[in-house]
């Protein structure tokens, strides 16, 4: 694994770790805006870079079913 996946992975498993606190700050109504715009700015930054990421993989092609 390189050294970019890992650094990718390793903020996936930040966002995961922050959601159940972002939710509940949401649901008291203690998450400014301020909050709720940089973690949605860092779930777009995100997703931009698993994209990104992707695209740089060669296609794979998997034959078979799931049953």
């Amino acid at each position: 694994m390189i050294r970019a996946d890992r650094e990718l992975l390793a903020e996936l498993m930040s966002v995961n770790d922050a959601v159940p606190r972002v939710t509940l700050a949401m649901l008291d109504g203690t998450f400014s805006r301020e909050q709720h715009a940089d973690f949605g700015a860092r779930l777009v930054a995100l997703g931009h870079a698993v994209c990104a990421r992707g695209s740089d993989e060669p296609t794979v092609v998997v034959d078979g079913a799931v049953g």
